[in-house]
């Protein structure tokens, strides 16, 4: 994969993210419970997720590669088509059996068309850098933003045991 395709470790990423979120909901939801009767995911609550996830990422990245074939299929046949009909009107006028009008109306709608399909292959790479950069710049704010919950977690978790502290045995302050 290239630079501007989700990674094999981003796609890892995503999926470890959203396991962990599973995780965390499923630690914290009292609707989902192991047969011990703890809140929390089973082993195989947790496995089917992972397994649908994963089924997920490889799906994305099998559509991207059919994406980008098709791109290719694309721009082959229109730059042969154009090709094909600059040649055959160029032998046309070579042979002298056509309006030289109508071979430079074709030739005009053949060379634009080169030239617009030559315009598309770095305008689409630019497209797909920027999407690149995009995506690390919102996987950077994923990673601060957990960084501030699990700041705030700890804080919150001290905050508490302090309280706690204070409070003595009857429930008085």
């Amino acid at each position: 994969m290239t630079e501007t395709s989700p990674s094999p470790d981003d796609r890892a990423r995503i999926v470890v993210r959203i396991l962990e979120q599973a995780i965390r909901e499923g630690r914290n939801e009292t609707s989902l419970r192991t047969k011990s009767g703890r809140p929390g995911l089973s082993f195989r609550q947790w496995q089917d997720i992972a397994q649908i996830e994963i089924a997920n990422a490889v799906r994305d990245a099998e559509a991207e590669i059919r994406k980008r074939r098709g791109f290719g299929n694309r721009i082959a046949m229109t730059i042969g088509a154009c090709l094909v009909t600059l040649g055959f009107f160029g032998a046309a006028v070579a042979w002298g059996e056509v309006d030289r009008t109508l071979v430079a109306v074709a030739s005009l709608a053949a060379g634009a068309g080169l030239l617009l399909t030559a315009m598309e292959i770095p305008l689409r790479l630019s497209w797909r850098k920027a999407r690149h950069k995009r995506r690390v710049r919102k996987f950077e704010n994923i990673r601060s933003l957990d960084r501030q919950i699990r700041s705030m977690e700890r804080f919150l978790e001290d905050k508490k045991s302090a309280l706690e502290e204070q409070i003595d045995p009857r429930g008085k302050f």
